[in-house]
């Protein structure tokens, strides 16, 4: 049940409301696997419900991890009122404090252990904090994306459409080295058979340019071949080529996408 991780009835409250008064929601990830793919599900997810979505991925070299002021002002300038972080965030109470002071509000959901003071904002959804009543708490960042969206489809017509997700879930799951346990070990099942029948023509031009065969994708094959491409992206110059190939329409966009990676990765 999603609504038994921390603060997810205010943070489905607060997008909601969002959602029906046409606000902008920025989604503000990390630059590895498990961020770029969380941010990914968020706005993929929040788009079916009819948001207006800026995605946001910061530069490794010129911003480093976690929020960063600059980045912030910057989504309020282009007209973002909510900003839901995922793979980050629990660290930075500085930066939301900032965020409010010009009139963002702030969604945390993280997965990394908290510190003893939580950021101010209006929701903060971690499975690690010691408040969480969730029976498991080694969930990915792109898992609590994913319980997030669970939490607002509840009971919507689309609800089905979530498991078009999970492919999304393995690789983030894998690439971040959580236990493969628990509702992890059952997220990544399901994923990698959603991931060997993938409708993304950006990872069926990866498979397809790795040699990898679609119908026999395993846990390795994210580990040692899919996964360090698109970190690859993040490590050398700018992760949103990898979440471009991940949300790419175009067959030919897609091939180039797969051929920078690999190019990359080598």
């Amino acid at each position: 049940n999603p609504f038994l991780l921390p603060d997810m009835s205010q943070a489905v409250s607060r997008i909601y409301k969002a959602l029906l008064s046409g606000e902008k929601i920025a989604i503000y990830g990390d630059f590895d696997v498990d961020g770029v793919t969380a941010v990914t599900i968020l706005a993929e997810g929040l788009s079916w419900l009819g948001g207006k979505i800026i995605p946001y991925i910061p530069d490794r070299f010129s911003q480093g991890h976690g929020l960063n002021s600059p980045a912030i002002k910057k989504l309020r300038d282009q007209g973002a009122s909510l900003t839901i972080t995922v793979d980050c965030g629990i660290s930075d109470p500085a930066e939301v404090k900032q965020a409010q002071e010009i009139g963002m509000d702030m969604i945390i959901t993280d997965h990394h252990i908290p510190s003893t003071t939580l950021p101010p904002a209006i929701a903060v959804i971690d499975p690690k904090r010691k408040d969480s009543r969730y029976p498991f708490p080694d969930l990915a960042g792109a898992g609590v994306a994913f319980k997030l969206l669970q939490a607002l489809f509840y009971k919507h017509s689309k609800w089905e459409r979530l498991s078009e997700l999970l492919d999304l879930v393995a690789l983030g799951t894998v690439a971040d080295m959580v236990p493969l346990t628990g509702e992890n070990r059952y997220l990544v099942k399901e994923g990698l058979s959603v991931l060997s029948n993938t409708k993304r023509i950006g990872l069926q031009e990866m498979i397809k340019l790795t040699g990898l065969k679609p119908d026999k994708i395993d846990t390795e094959d994210v580990s040692w071949t899919l996964a360090p491409r698109l970190n690859a992206a993040g490590r050398m110059e700018d992760a949103t080529t990898s979440y471009r190939l991940l949300t790419t329409c175009s067959q030919e966009e897609a091939h180039l996408l797969a051929l920078e990676l690999e190019e990359r990765n080598a």
